[in-house]
């Protein structure tokens, strides 16, 4: 009959059947949920802790996402090609993960799951695919906590300044301070002890973070994108000097349970201003979008 269909032929079906290296690709990004989970559980509670450094770290895979949708006509128009080259990467990321669980070591797995990540993109769709979305797979390093190392070598010197900055305000605005060392004295008003929890290093995280998503989103040269993140970390220290300032200023001014409430929310308040001047900085570099 001249109307019968016909059944499709085997070589037009392996046209349409993804590579095995395709498959392969599949198969590491699954091995990504079940080899990282508990690092996976480790990274919520550092996220969820009440007076942890990385509640940032839950926005990170959405801001990612998001950036990932902006390259979407890109994307969509660049052709596949899986690569068997992608298990270069792949299996040292498997091997250094097991290294990291065995030592343990949070920052070996940390460093294996980005690996991972872009040696199964490469797996999956190509190198191709890697080179347009470098950026926001990088970006996910965002929500990993910090070596230990790297903390206290930030989060130190992020006290000592925030402790400058604070007495200089006070000052300026009248108070007859005494500092020592992380410890503003304030005759007869709310005396300040800048703990590394006040020292500034949860907002300069949070602040680069941001600041690296927000460079990308408006699109300027890469020189202006490398200023607009540069500039977070001053911003954050002055911003979290300004908070102890208030601190302070609230306590001298309203007893030492006004001081300690406005402690509690005032962290807030600061972040919003410190996003305002870094949308101001974004449009003094110019953007794009």
């Amino acid at each position: 009959m001249n109307g019968a269909i016909r059944k499709p032929s085997l070589s037009v079906l392996k046209q349409w059947l993804p590579s095995p290296i395709f498959w392969l690709g599949v198969g590491s990004a699954a091995a990504l949920f079940v080899a990282y989970y508990s690092m996976f559980v480790d990274w919520k509670g550092k996220w969820f802790e009440w007076t942890g450094y990385y509640s940032h770290g839950v926005l990170v895979p959405f801001l990612a996402a998001y950036m990932v949708w902006m390259r979407r006509e890109e994307l969509r128009k660049a052709v596949p090609r899986p690569s068997l080259w992608a298990f270069a990467l792949i299996v040292p990321a498997l091997l250094l993960r097991v290294l990291g669980h065995l030592a343990p070591s949070s920052t070996l797995s940390s460093l294996s799951f980005l690996m991972l990540v872009y040696g199964s993109t490469a797996a999956i769709w190509g190198w191709n695919f890697v080179r347009l979305l470098w950026f926001p797979i990088l970006f996910l390093g965002f929500m990993m906590p910090l070596p230990g190392v790297i903390f206290d070598e930030i989060s130190q010197p992020a006290q000592a300044w925030s402790t400058t900055v604070a007495d200089m305000m006070l000052r300026t605005v009248g108070y007859e301070t005494h500092r020592v060392g992380n410890f503003i004295y304030i005759p007869g008003g709310f005396d300040l002890d800048v703990g590394v929890p006040c020292s500034g290093f949860k907002m300069v995280v949070s602040m680069a973070t941001f600041a690296a998503f927000f460079a990308y989103y408006i699109g300027t040269s890469l020189g202006r994108q490398i200023v607009l993140v540069l500039s977070a970390i001053p911003i954050a220290i002055l911003i979290n000097g300004l908070r102890i300032a208030l601190i302070g200023m609230v306590g001298t001014k309203f007893g030492e349970a006004a001081g300690l409430r406005f402690h509690d929310w005032s962290g807030y308040l600061v972040l919003v201003v410190a996003f305002a001047v870094l949308f101001q900085i974004g449009r003094w570099l110019g953007w794009r979008r």
